[in-house]
């Protein structure tokens, strides 16, 4: 695979390929042959991925690290790129267009090549899919909306950062939101993720209507998409790329990723109605991998590596034991979370900038364990469930504003098992493991 060729088919089949600068393409030709060479390629359900797939897949995973902090290593524990034909309906559940887990991306080829095909419009399974592997990348190995940063300090910026633009999101679900989808609702993963898409295939709308996060990907991922061409369309061509053609896929009460990032008009999804079990397996961890990262996964809050100032309260004492408070710019409460051993331990609680509490939970050495609950802005709660180290366990339920249950999910260490979702008081569908 000459640099040549690689050009031709990009500029024959992504869209996103020529509306970047000249420099812009010309490295990111120069790092593709180092991600092929550095990933495993599956083809599924009889497909066989010619080199011309993989360039134009190897392409958009690598549009967002040219000028990201740390490069190909943001994609070090990433080792095998699956593709099936259609979608993953075989192997999740119905209408899921792809998934991603710490080191492996699965990719249905039908959606991955409609995101190449159009650079503008929000829609890019490809990109939005190694988002979830730049999650994944950070020091505690979980996709949880906070990637990879050299120091303590960053992290909590970012997460600061993400906790206050996605309650903002959600409290803007519906209203004149065009560039952002209200699939990145679903938890901070999707909201990292699906902001990651729009950033990079819709700039100028995106900066448009939501700048501060606009301003923070720009920074991290050091482009500016809203100044690159627009009204490209791809090359009409007989490449193999657009020879393959699959049936359409059927309609699917499920919730999905293709449904999501499409737009769905359905203003009633939360944050676990949103999910499928491809979501579920994006936040699934490798028990050996957790061992083998534990002292990375800790997160430490010493204090003397943390400075007070107007909006930090630190009550940390020489044993490690205290509290550590965090305000809103108006001063109002933003954060409180127990420390013991400088470690997290303990209840925390969230409030917004209005002083309602938003969230709360339990941390032990560090990670979610123990009851959690989010509340809507009327005050109900809106979700309510169980961590067991760091993953879903038990029962969780999601609730209207008006107090209804709406859906009740079932996991097992993470996993879901089963889950029922209520169209009226009296009427539900359930899925999955019922017996």
């Amino acid at each position: 695979m000459s640099a040549d060729q690689n050009r031709k088919w990009l500029e024959t089949n992504v869209s996103l390929f020529s509306r970047m600068p000249a420099d812009l393409q010309n490295d990111l030709l120069v790092i593709l042959p180092s991600f092929i060479a550095q990933v495993g390629w599956q083809g599924k359900e009889g497909l066989q991925i010619t080199d011309e797939m993989k360039v134009c897949i190897a392409a958009e995973a690598c549009i967002p690290l040219l000028r990201m902090s740390g490069g190909l290593d943001n994609y070090q524990r990433l080792k095998l790129v699956e593709v099936f034909p259609e979608d993953l309906a075989k192997v999740s559940a119905p209408g899921v267009a792809g998934d991603a887990n710490y080191e492996r991306v699965r990719l249905g080829w039908r959606w991955a090549r409609e995101g190449m095909e159009n650079g503008e419009d929000g829609y890019n399974l490809i990109i939005h899919e190694f988002a979830h592997i730049i999650d994944f990348a950070s020091m505690d190995g979980q996709a949880d909306g906070v990637p990879r940063f050299e120091s303590y300090r960053e992290i909590r910026d970012w997460e600061r950062f993400v906790s206050q633009n996605y309650e903002d999101f959600q409290r803007e679900l519906g209203s004149n939101n065009e560039s952002f989808s209200d699939y990145g609702s679903s938890n901070e993963a999707e909201f990292f993720a699906c902001a990651t898409e729009s950033f990079f295939e819709r700039g100028a709308k995106f900066h448009y209507e939501w700048p501060e996060i606009y301003d923070r990907l720009k920074d991290y991922y050091g482009v500016d998409p809203k100044l690159w061409v627009t009204g490209i369309k791809i090359k009409e061509s007989e490449s193999e790329v657009q020879e393959l053609v699959s049936p359409e896929i059927s309609d699917s009460d499920s919730q999905d990723e293709i449904l999501q990032n499409k737009g769905s008009e359905d203003d009633s999804v939360t944050e676990l109605e949103a999910e499928s079990p491809a979501e579920l397996k994006e936040q699934a961890e490798d028990e050996q991998f957790k061992k083998e990262t534990e002292e990375q996964q800790e997160i430490q809050v010493k204090s003397e590596q943390i400075e007070e100032s107007d909006l930090l309260s630190v009550k940390v004492d020489a044993r490690g034991l205290g509290n550590i408070t965090e305000y809103h710019a108006n001063g109002v409460r933003a954060f409180l979370w127990e420390v013991r051993d400088f470690i997290n331990e303990g209840p925390w609680r969230r409030w917004n900038n209005k002083g309602d509490l938003v969230e709360e939970g339990w941390c032990r050495k560090g990670v979610r364990d123990g009851r959690y609950k989010l509340n809507h802005l009327n005050g109900k709660t809106k979700i309510d469930g169980t961590y067991r180290n760091d993953k879903r366990d038990g029962k969780w339920r999601v609730f209207g504003e008006d107090g209804a249950l709406l859906q009740e999910n079932h996991y097992q260490q993470g996993d879901l098992i089963k889950w029922e979702v209520w169209s009226a008081p009296d009427q539900s569908n359930k899925y999955g493991g019922w017996s």
